[in-house]
């Protein structure tokens, strides 16, 4: 089936189609728009009198009787030749030979000539004439009557013809219109499916008029039409019919024309960069090739000079232009092409300064980036030159590099972790044997007090160590995320009275009163209640070890703006001269002397256990003052 219709016979044989089908359509379309204007499709109101075929008619001959036959008439001395034409037009107008009566008065009402007989007429019209008969304007008047029966062979015969038929296919030619448009644009899908293909051959194949460059074919086509424009002028005031017959070989070539055009650029667009076959594409790739090695050669040249040496020279380029179009100016007395000219390379300078500001632009943003940590930013050196292409270059290698080096320090952080991980895992094994063993000492009947002593001792001692290293763990566990972490909603208030009550006792051995301030109802957070004990516990523990003696302890809850802010406040007994940065480092500890029992690891992993569940810990100092805000968001 493809074999068939990708032949040429079948694409002509179609395209004759088409034409003949797409011809159907415009004239039964003309025709039944001309005949709605005209009124043919309200019968009982439309007589062949009132149509402008007969008004037409009408006006063509009144003028000739005016310009010609009263003219030869009133002829004082007339000529062989004028005589024999006076008795043409006498016969012409003769009431046996014409439909067309007349009578033509002058301002007086006098009768110049007549071959009205009182006939019996179906319209009569009035015509007015100015003739200057070199003295002064004089007025004549053309009273007009068509028969009221057609019986002459003459133009109305011809006119009323066609009335009667337009009429009699008033209809039919709405139908025809409609199916013949139908016809025609199915026919036109199928010649545009295929246009581009050819019988025994794969794939798109431009023919002949396919590698026409495109612009050069449409404007062939505006040419050809303008061409039959200008013709269609001399057929001005010819007949009826050859006007007719010329408005349609205009319409089959212009059908023909768009067909070809629409063939074409499917096949051009199966194709593919149909933009490439024009002339203008043609044009504009050989400026650009020619342009791209004017620049390069420019570029090479700049290149290889210092930054400050290719400033001064494209200053200088600049001011040389701009003074040597000044002079044009003068001398050519303020021609505005020149002036013009002036304008548009100041504008292209401008547009380059801009740019170059723009690139400068660019390189600001990425090493701000870079510099706030973004190390795998890349700055774009696309249309970058000389010296801004070497600067970002040097800023991305920058920006590999810091990234390394942190991923570097991140691996080491985590190899770190894992070590003390590991040895807390290896460390705890005997340990446990120690404590056991140590607990079988307690229970021996030993009589020795020093050997009590002793036993005391490494009780107190192993069971510091022992939670030292779970310390160690859970502060690993904590920091690398290894924790699971169930999320519930959970009353913080109830959570933080209940952690308070558990140093009930510790607070007074250690002389602090402590403040509880918090709502009244529950105050919901999203937490683990285990883990956020585990903080609790921890700074609680903190408070007891390193308050101040017989001073205050404020717990306060507060709601700020969807926000539960958990506040704990303690005065320190010891110094606080480090930073809050290494209060929150692992092993640090508040008294530098290290007096106190303690691993300093409290804070550290109450703050990953905050943010492990998507809270804030923020830890501030001021004086002996220590203070430490969770926050959480609330929810209803």
């Amino acid at each position: 089936m493809k074999k068939i219709q990708y032949s040429l016979t079948v694409k002509i044989l179609t395209a004759i189609l088409f034409v003949l089908f797409l011809s159907v359509a415009v004239v039964s379309t003309a025709s039944s728009i001309y005949m709605a204007d005209e009124g043919y499709y309200d019968p009982h109101s439309l007589s062949f009198f009132d149509t402008a075929l007969c008004a037409q008619t009408t006006q063509s001959y009144a003028d000739d009787i005016y310009y010609s036959y009263l003219y030869l008439s009133q002829r004082a001395d007339p000529s062989t030749e004028d005589e024999f034409q006076l008795k043409q037009y006498q016969s012409k107008y003769a009431k046996e030979n014409t439909n067309f009566f007349f009578t033509v008065t002058d301002e007086e009402e006098n009768i110049l000539l007549t071959n009205f007989e009182e006939q019996d007429y179906g319209t009569q019209k009035s015509y007015s004439y100015n003739h200057d008969n070199g003295m002064y304007d004089e007025t004549y008047t053309l009273s007009a009557y068509v028969k009221k029966s057609i019986t002459a062979d003459d133009n109305y015969r011809t006119t009323y013809e066609i009335f009667n038929l337009l009429f009699s296919m008033r209809y039919i030619s709405i139908t025809a219109a409609a199916l013949s448009a139908l016809v025609a644009l199915l026919l036109f899908i199928f010649l545009l499916c295929m246009a581009g293909h050819r019988k025994g051959e794969e794939g798109i194949v431009l023919s002949a008029q396919d590698k026409i460059p495109l612009d050069l074919y449409i404007a062939g086509i505006i040419t050809v039409l303008l061409l039959l424009v200008n013709i269609s002028i001399s057929f001005f005031g010819m007949s009826y019919i050859v006007e007719v017959v010329y408005v349609m070989v205009c319409t089959i070539a212009v059908e023909t024309l768009a067909l070809a055009l629409s063939m074409t650029l499917a096949a051009r667009l199966k194709a593919g960069k149909w933009w490439e076959n024009t002339v203008i594409y043609r044009l504009f790739h050989l400026y650009y090739k020619f342009s791209r090695y004017i620049n390069k050669l420019i570029c090479d040249v700049i290149a290889n000079l210092p930054l400050l040496w290719k400033t001064v020279s494209i200053f200088t380029a600049y001011l040389f232009v701009n003074g040597f179009l000044v002079i044009l100016l003068f001398s050519t007395h303020g021609e505005f092409f020149i002036f013009l000219l002036g304008l548009l390379f100041n504008m292209a300078a401008l547009l380059g300064l801009c740019f170059v500001s723009l690139k400068m632009h660019k390189l600001k943003c990425g090493g701000k980036k870079i510099a706030d940590g973004d190390y795998n930013s890349k700055i774009d050196t696309k249309y970058m030159f000389w010296d801004l292409k070497t600067h970002a270059e040097s800023l991305n290698n920058i920006g590999r590099g810091m990234s390394k080096a942190v991923e570097e320090r991140l691996k080491s952080e985590r190899l770190k972790t894992e070590l003390i991980t590991n040895v807390s895992h290896d460390i705890k094994t005997p340990l446990t044997s120690i404590v056991n063993y140590v607990d079988l000492l307690k229970k021996e009947n030993i009589e020795n007090e020093s050997a009590i002593e002793y036993i005391a001792v490494l009780d107190r001692q192993s069971a510091r160590l022992k939670k030292l290293i779970e310390d160690l763990m859970e502060a690993s566990k904590a920091s690398t995320g290894n924790l699971t972490v169930n999320t519930a909603r959970t009353d913080i208030v109830e959570l933080l009275n209940q952690s308070v009550g558990e140093y009930i006792e510790r607070f007074a051995a250690s002389s602090l009163e402590t403040i509880i301030r918090t709502p009244q109802k529950e105050v919901a957070i999203l937490a683990d209640g285990r883990l956020l004990w585990r903080v609790f516990d921890n700074l609680l523990n903190n408070i007891c070890k390193y308050s101040q003696a017989n001073t205050r302890v404020y717990l306060d809850i507060d709601i700020i703006s969807s926000k539960v802010m958990i506040t704990f406040k303690n005065i320190s007994s010891y110094s606080l001269n480090i930073t809050t940065d290494e209060l929150l480092e692992r092993f640090v500890r508040g008294d530098s002397s290290r007096a106190t029992e303690g691993s300093g690891l409290g804070l550290s992993i109450a703050k990953s256990l905050t943010e492990l569940q998507k809270g804030n810990f923020d830890l501030s100092v001021d004086g002996d003052l220590f203070k430490v805000v969770i926050n959480f968001d609330s929810i209803t």
